[in-house]
């Protein structure tokens, strides 16, 4: 018997299949798997990596900019004269 003259097709419809069946999946937004089952994920584009950098940036920048006019208040409720903040504060009430 010649098992390679049946194999060797097989084998190469097999392949084929997984090929085809993968770039469903991937088309489509299913995960796709290793060999072993395991998902692969994809690394993301290097414009996505850096958009989400700008954003995060932005954000911080947001956030150091209310904590400044923070720290700008409380400096200048520390080293004004307690009775004009008193003044003040009995103005605002």
């Amino acid at each position: 018997m010649n098992f390679g003259g049946f194999f060797v097709p097989v084998m190469a419809i097999a392949f084929f299949a997984w090929v085809v069946n993968t770039w469903i999946r991937a088309r489509h937004g299913y995960p796709i798997e290793d060999g072993a089952g395991r998902p692969v994920h994809r690394s993301p584009s290097p414009d996505a990596v850096a958009d989400q950098v700008r954003q995060a940036l932005a954000s911080r920048d947001a956030t150091i900019a209310k904590l400044e006019e923070r720290v700008r208040v409380l400096e200048r409720i520390v080293t004004d004269d307690s009775r004009r903040v008193a003044h003040e504060i009995e103005a605002l009430r």
